[in-house]
């Protein structure tokens, strides 16, 4: 997953408040049956090929000791990724996939997939992912970046990827991985591919990112940083302003190679923003602190769909993203407009959700002057104005 920089956004106002044992690998061909899909997804650690990360028994191993499932590259583009990795289990192509994927399983980690795509031929690519899906693997998560290798295409690309592989697959299950900068994001169809996803995780390289270039593009696009700097805290709630609006569960990428404390932080911030399964890129360079606080801590089932994860009667949010005000309205709608308030004020809401006029409304009280009035949560664009505190 690479990185790099670029465009504008609206304000934002930070808030904070494998089985043990595996001898020898078995692999034969055994055209397994693709695993019924469950309810919840585990915590999960990116595996870019086994010449990097490490042999097969040692990466199920460690994970199925702690719970975790494994997101495995298969695709570059139009190419598997035995052209890059030379090792004997290799991804050459849909057979290798059923193999793995039997491994996996039968070691109790379950098997994940991900493809970079480039959108020079969305066809053959959706093909490939699709034939992913039919070997056996769970999922698969488009790594989709503006960068050079990378996303190349256009919007109709990305359709064309979505209309292909829904043709093929139906029922596949298909994530989005995306960069939370706001600066970047506009540079792939983020809309399109959404569209035909079953949710959206983006990554939160929260020391990646920490340079004095990147604080100055995230104040320039209105997400300034504040005192604490970028920490995780900071990338978790961009890319929830960011991402939440989509209405699709969140499935955060964390940075690896960070602090046992960093991760503490990282996944409490998670909880607090009712966000789903985590995962760790990646295997081969992660802090092995990280394996067990995640066996510790595993992953609830996020929000997604019907209003914003984390608002709730009697909790508290702030007012962002608006770019001048937020309207208080007597009533729903289009209520008599009784005050403005700007990003950075806290509320606390006092009854909803009421859906009206095509948004969804809350009665909040503010903690300083005490107005009280209804609130929309978010624009007709998904753009989140309530953030929970």
């Amino acid at each position: 997953m690479f990185l790099e920089e670029r465009i504008s956004r609206r304000r934002f106002i930070t808030v904070t408040a494998a089985m043990a044992g595996v001898a020898a690998v078995g692999f034969e061909a055994s055209g397994c049956i693709p695993p019924a899909k469950d309810n919840g997804m585990s915590h999960l650690a990116w595996a870019w090929h086994f010449g990097t990360d490490g042999r097969p028994e040692q990466i199920a191993s460690v994970l199925a000791e702690n719970n975790l499932g494994l997101i495995l590259k298969c695709i570059n583009g139009c190419d598997w990724m035995s052209k890059w990795d030379k090792s004997t289990y290799a991804v050459s192509g849909p057979s290798a996939i059923s193999t793995l994927s039997d491994y996996f399983e039968k070691a109790g980690v379950p098997f994940h997939t991900y493809a970079v795509l480039q959108g020079l031929d969305p066809t053959r690519e959706a093909a490939m992912c699709a034939d992913v899906i039919s070997a056996g693997a769970r999922s698969i998560f488009l790594d989709v970046e503006p960068w050079a290798g990378y996303w190349q295409g256009s919007s109709q690309a990305a359709m064309a990827f979505g209309e292909e592989f829904r043709r093929r697959q139906p029922d596949g299950t298909l994530y989005l991985c995306v960069e939370p900068r706001p600066w970047v994001t506009p540079r792939i169809p983020m809309a399109e591919f959404a569209s035909f996803s079953q949710g959206i995780a983006p990554m939160v390289y929260w020391e990646t990112f920490n340079s004095s270039e990147n604080v100055r593009y995230f104040e320039a696009n209105g997400y300034p940083p504040g005192e604490a700097g970028i920490c995780p805290e900071f990338i978790l709630d961009v890319s929830y302003s960011m991402f939440a609006g989509y209405n699709l569960p969140i499935y955060p990428v964390g940075q690896g190679a960070s602090s046992y404390d960093a991760w503490v932080r990282f996944m409490t911030r998670v909880a607090q923003l009712k966000m789903g399964a985590v995962s760790v890129w990646r295997y081969g360079v992660a802090n092995q602190q990280i394996w067990p606080l995640l066996r510790a801590n595993p992953p609830s089932s996020p929000s997604s769909g019907g209003g914003t994860p984390g608002l709730s009667v009697g909790s508290r949010a702030t007012v962002a993203n608006t770019h001048a005000c937020l309207n208080v309205r007597e009533q729903p709608g289009t209520g008599r407009v009784v005050d403005c308030l700007l990003d950075g004020v806290v509320v606390i809401l006092r009854d909803g959700p009421v859906d009206a006029d095509g948004l969804r409304w809350w009665l909040i009280e503010t903690e300083v002057g005490k107005i009280k009035g209804w609130v929309a949560e978010n624009d007709s664009r998904g753009t989140v104005w309530l953030v929970p505190s």
